[in-house]
């Protein structure tokens, strides 16, 4: 086996051994201490037809699965693929419970770290031998922001668009299923925007000498995901309390703002034109797909700016326009990393 495979598997051998570490510990808290884990949530125990204590067993074995996955990282695509089969039908499980009122939203973060960060580290894992790996990861990130767009016109009353802010909190009061749907759509739209600043990345240190810039570029992105993950946890844990204020509310929107149009969405420009500047440097992206990635990131750090000084209409003619464009550029990307 060559240095290069090694290097791979001991990075996928840490990733399941800090998964099953996760499952396990989590499954032996919320297993021997039920009521804690509920009163953590603010929630009452479910009364569903499943004990409580064989979901928490089936956590933990999941654990043990990933463990082994651990221990022979290059044969277990079929422990891998269950495990992400669990981690989209959680969210979507418990996206279904938020719509009906039987579980509360506030219980994102939960979902976030237990599942939803899974998504992406598994499926690099399940794509690793594909030639069609960098395009499928790109394919995918361009359906989740579409996806995010349409979703984001559906919550329209409760975001910039409603200038009346009492009137948006009623609206996403009304609608907490929808609400936070969509938000975790965005944060799915977020992983994946990183997801193809790492396949977009490997291309250019194929082609450069050097690969400081194409990693200091992902780090970039990477410190603004975590921006834009906290600040949709705000968006759903503190938008949809009931119990707080119409000031309050503004409050937590103007966090979100600070977090995700402001410093996210700087971050992943700054972090886009690097790698513009290095694909165009190498003479892989020039023309007018170059020109446009150009064009979009600096348009982004519009947006930046017009959410730093809480102009309303800059910010959503800004959005509108980085989304327009990224989107096909995203796609001519997309396709231009696939491999014979």
């Amino acid at each position: 086996m060559s240095s290069k495979p090694r290097d791979w598997y001991r990075r996928y051998r840490l990733l399941f051994l800090v998964a099953a570490a996760y499952n396990i510990t989590f499954g032996v808290w919320s297993g021997f201490f039920p009521d804690a884990f509920f009163r953590w949530f603010e929630m009452p125990p479910p009364g569903g037809p499943v004990p409580w204590p064989v979901m928490a067993a089936v956590v933990c074995l999941l654990g043990v699965l990933y463990a082994a996955a651990a221990w022979c990282p290059d044969r277990a695509d079929v422990i891998v693929a269950i495990g992400l089969t669990s981690k989209i039908a959680g969210p979507l499980g418990w996206l279904v419970a938020v719509a009906d009122g039987s579980l509360p939203p506030r219980m994102f973060p939960l979902v976030l770290v237990g599942d939803v960060l899974w998504w992406f580290p598994f499926l690099f894992y399940l794509l690793r031998q594909s030639h069609w790996r960098a395009t499928i990861v790109v394919a995918i990130a361009v359906a989740f922001h579409i996806a995010a767009c349409v979703g984001l016109l559906v919550i329209a009353p409760g975001t910039e668009m409603t200038p009346d802010i009492s009137q948006r909190q009623q609206w996403v009061l009304g609608a907490p299923g929808t609400w936070t749907a969509v938000w975790m759509v965005w944060s799915l739209a977020s992983m994946s925007l990183l997801a193809l600043c790492i396949v977009w990345a490997e291309r250019l240190k194929e082609l450069a000498s050097s690969s400081v810039v194409a990693v200091l570029a992902c780090a970039i992105v990477a410190v603004g995901v975590g921006c834009d993950l906290f600040g949709e946890c705000v968006m759903i844990v503190w938008g949809t309390r009931a119990n707080i204020s119409v000031n309050e509310f503004a409050e937590a929107m103007r966090w979100y703002q600070l977090l995700s149009p402001a410093a996210a969405n700087g971050l992943y420009c700054i972090g886009g034109l690097m790698l513009s500047s290095l694909s165009w440097k190498n003479g892989w992206l020039r023309g007018t797909p170059g020109v446009v990635g150009f064009v979009m990131w600096i348009m982004g750090l519009g947006l930046t700016a017009a959410t730093l000084v809480e102009h309303r209409i800059g910010m959503i003619v800004a959005g509108g326009a980085v989304m327009l464009l990224f989107i096909p550029w995203a796609t001519v990307l997309g396709w231009r990393l696939r491999k014979s």
